[in-house]
């Protein structure tokens, strides 16, 4: 998948739960400095673990 194909389910996502245009933008720099940062392999293993640890940290 290309990032900005990625990039727009993201995008989908946010206007499906309404998100703020602001916090939006936001989302969307923090997604292309990822993309730049991180492998799909890497950011794959990253985010999962991420997510399925949120609730022991909240």
């Amino acid at each position: 998948m290309e990032n900005r194909q990625a990039l727009g389910y993201i995008l989908l996502a946010c206007n499906d739960i309404r998100l703020d245009k602001e916090v939006v933008r936001k989302f969307k720099r923090a997604m292309y400095f990822q993309f730049d940062l991180k492998t799909e392999a890497e950011a794959e293993e990253l985010g999962h673990e991420w997510y399925n640890n949120l609730e022991d940290k909240y």
